[in-house]
């Protein structure tokens, strides 16, 4: 007897079994559920079932329509060194229309970062950066790139469908960046201050205009300045220039944003909200203006000297003016990940020559395009005698411990395990809900990561139920990322997404440390 019962059962449980102590009654008593205190009748246990946990390799995620893209460098001794690169389509905010006689002050590639404001109200805004993993002073090479690869929307194999793109995408791109340098994240990267030299605001003094541009509250943002000459020629003086969003996107193939290692110091990578990115050319036209203005009836309103030569009744006279065109992250935007297997980590071997019948000692679990482990239930117990006992199932749980010796100082706040062989989710996922299911990391008394725990009572149920049980499935432990949380009943399936760098060692079955072996643990009910 498998079944497991909510607190009203439970409740209506102990009451009929008081009410037959009173009346001597003899009857079987079935059914009564889980958590049931220990009395006479009943008997809790606990058993901690045998299993197999090994090491998978991941080489390649799915990387179009994330929400949120990685950029960056990071490495370290357990999982070795991760490259994340940006490729995407621009789009022009309206028409375009550079004017007469268009001239470029500046051309910035704006992303904005994920900050948390920590001065509080009424004080200078003062931000930490937030999702930037690694060492942030450390600086790694960045490079942007007119990408010459056509991001097709649709399949060409069969156009019904949308194409998909992956992680180990590569892409043909123009050799001559159009930005390239050292980076590192920096909090304090509010401003932008835009020079517009050809508009004059004092001609005694020739004193020129000047932009600030800042943020939503102000907040940090990278920006990186690209080649003027190469959007002077192809963009404000190229007369084949579009004039539609849709001839833009054949016009121009989008940009790729590339990061790769600059071999001196482990540096860092970003989680990046694309929405609020873009590229803004600041440029400055002529407009024809009358120096004198005059109303309906033809008296001056107003007279100017617009060109500081002494007159004030010239007609179309050319004023420098200041614009600006944005083209912001849209289309398709993809992400690239390029691990580096030929350091040799402790990762390396392990991941890719796991031990698939008798489990690893460690098990290397890191998301993004990284690692995970595949669990076999049962390994060493025979299932029909257990379904024989006819335990009532009260709780049935994975723990997976930290090995406290490795790296844990980009642990993820969360694991998620779900039915590998299916690529569905956990019945307990929606029987108990999200936060019930766990796989929020614990940590011990010095505040180190210590364990995680997830709560699979229901399936282990199903699978233990002395009539009509479940064969037990294949399942996977993994890096949480916001994707795998399903948003209705009917959201089953788990995308192949994953934007987080994050990674832990956990103890495998084969640990050496026997007390913090990855373990199942069942605690049942039996009648005395």
């Amino acid at each position: 007897m498998t079944t497991k019962v909510v607190k009203t059962i439970k409740q209506i449980a102990l009451f009929s079994v008081l009410f037959m102590s009173m009346l001597s009654c003899e009857n079987d008593i079935e059914n009564l559920g889980t958590n049931i205190v220990e009395n006479e009748i009943f008997d809790t246990q606990q058993y901690d079932s045998q299993l197999t946990a090994y090491n998978k390799n991941i080489l390649k995620r799915r990387a179009k329509g994330l929400g949120q893209y990685l950029l960056g460098v990071y490495k370290n001794d357990d999982f070795g060194q991760l490259e994340a690169s940006i490729v995407t389509q621009l789009e022009p905010s309206g028409v375009i229309d550079f004017g007469l006689d268009p001239s470029i002050d500046l051309v910035i590639l704006s992303i904005p970062y994920q900050a948390t404001n920590l001065a509080t109200s009424g004080e200078k805004p003062e931000y930490e950066l937030d999702s930037v993993y690694g060492n942030q002073g450390a600086e790694f090479n960045l490079n942007v790139y007119e990408l010459s690869t056509y991001l097709n929307t649709l399949d060409p194999i069969d156009p019904s469908n949308e194409l998909d793109y992956f992680t180990d995408e590569t892409y043909a791109y123009n050799t001559t960046p159009l930005y390239s340098g050292l980076f590192r994240p920096k909090a304090n990267d509010t401003v932008l201050y835009v020079e517009r030299p050809e508009v004059i605001l004092d001609f005694n003094t020739m004193l020129h205009d000047r932009d600030t541009i800042k943020r939503v509250n102000a907040s940090p943002f990278i920006k990186l300045p690209l080649d003027e000459s190469f959007f002077t020629t192809n963009f404000l003086q190229n007369p084949s220039f579009p004039e539609t969003t849709a001839a833009f996107v054949e016009f121009f193939n989008g940009l790729y944003i590339e990061a790769t290692d600059d071999s001196n110091f482990p540096a860092s990578i970003m989680s990046l909200d694309l929405n609020g990115a873009n590229v803004t050319i600041y440029y400055t036209n002529s407009i024809l203006t009358d120096e004198t203005i005059k109303d309906a009836e033809g008296n001056i309103i107003s007279q100017t000297d617009l060109n500081g030569n002494g007159i004030l009744t010239e007609e179309d006279v050319p004023v420098r003016t200041k614009q600006s065109a944005t083209f912001t992250f849209s289309g398709i935007t993809t992400n690239t990940y390029v691990r580096d297997y030929a350091t040799p980590t402790n990762d390396i071997l392990v991941i890719n020559n796991p031990d698939t019948f008798g489990g690893d000692e460690r098990l290397y679990l890191q998301g993004a395009s990284g690692s995970f482990a595949l669990i076999d239930l049962f390994t060493s117990d025979n299932i029909e005698d257990l379904r024989n006992n006819d335990w009532l199932i009260n709780e049935a749980s994975l723990t997976f411990y930290v090995d406290q010796s490795s790296d844990t100082s980009i642990a993820p706040e969360q694991l998620f395990v779900y039915n590998y062989a299916e690529n569905a989710q956990m019945t307990d996922m929606f029987t108990e809900g999200p936060i019930e299911y766990g796989g929020i990391l614990e940590r011990d008394g010095d505040d180190k990561p210590l364990k995680y725990t997830i709560n699979i009572t229901d399936y282990i149920s199903n699978i233990l139920k002395s009539t009509e049980p479940i064969e037990p499935s294949q399942l996977a432990v993994k890096v949480h990322n916001t994707s795998d949380t399903p948003t209705a009943i009917g959201d089953i399936e788990i995308k192949d997404f994953s934007w987080t760098p994050k990674g832990i060692v956990i103890h495998g079955n084969q640990s050496l440390n026997v007390e913090k072996r990855i373990k199942l643990e069942i605690t049942y009910t039996e009648l005395n």
